[in-house]
């Protein structure tokens, strides 16, 4: 199934798009856009496609049939989510968000953090949504997405880590990745400036004491 006949399938079957934005991709925040405009080191076309309820956006890349997909944040992060919007649609449904897979290494300590924490995370969704693994289930049937396994996690992470596909903003600056661990390296290497410190106010002299140089009267 192509980008374009996934997307139409989502749009003409409300039950699929109502449940695509009970995981946070909202078609019909396509037209939003992302919260800055935003273009590719190559220059590559962007298409957003949908939004999130943060404000962040999902857009399509380049041309052709299978395209990479970008998300671009509200508080300044992006990067790329997958080489095609199956495997997307398949990582934005299969966890609990993007940026939780986003926040351990996958190959850190075999996975065992990742997995802890996003199995955390579905835990204290399921309390307000019981049905969470249901919906996952007949999204997955309806799109023919697959699940969530350490090969898409790692896949994932790989393409939010390629520096290629890290938009600039209209000042010329990238924006920030997507992994945390990654900005935490990225902000040692390059450290903020320093800031000098400001010469000291002068002294405050009491109002009984007299002035240097003054003779007291009393």
């Amino acid at each position: 199934m192509t980008d374009r006949e996934l997307l139409d399938r989502i749009q003409g079957t409300p039950w699929i798009d109502e449940l695509l934005t009970l995981f946070d991709f909202e078609v019909a925040r396509a037209e939003d856009g992302p919260v800055e405009p935003v273009t590719l080191p190559g220059g590559e076309p962007l298409e957003t496609i949908a939004g999130d309820g943060s404000g962040g956006a999902f857009l399509l890349v380049g041309a052709g049939d299978v395209r990479p997909v970008l998300y671009v944040g509200s508080e300044g992060e992006a990067g790329l989510v997958a080489t095609s919007l199956r495997d997307a649609l398949a990582l934005i449904v299969g966890v609990s968000s993007l940026h939780d897979a986003a926040t351990y290494p996958l190959e850190e300590d075999g996975g065992r953090t990742l997995h802890d924490y996003l199995a955390r995370t579905d835990d204290e969704i399921r309390e307000d949504r019981p049905e969470l693994d249901h919906d996952r289930h007949r999204v997955r049937e309806a799109l023919g997405l697959p699940p969530v396994d350490d090969a898409l996690l790692r896949s994932f992470q790989s393409a939010a880590a390629d520096f290629a596909y890290r938009p600039i903003n209209q000042e010329g600056d990238r924006l920030r990745p997507m992994l945390s661990w990654r900005e935490e390296a990225e902000d040692a290497l390059n450290p903020a400036r320093p800031s000098y410190p400001t010469a000291p106010p002068p002294p405050v002299t009491p109002p009984n004491e007299p002035m240097p140089g003054q003779i007291g009267l009393f």
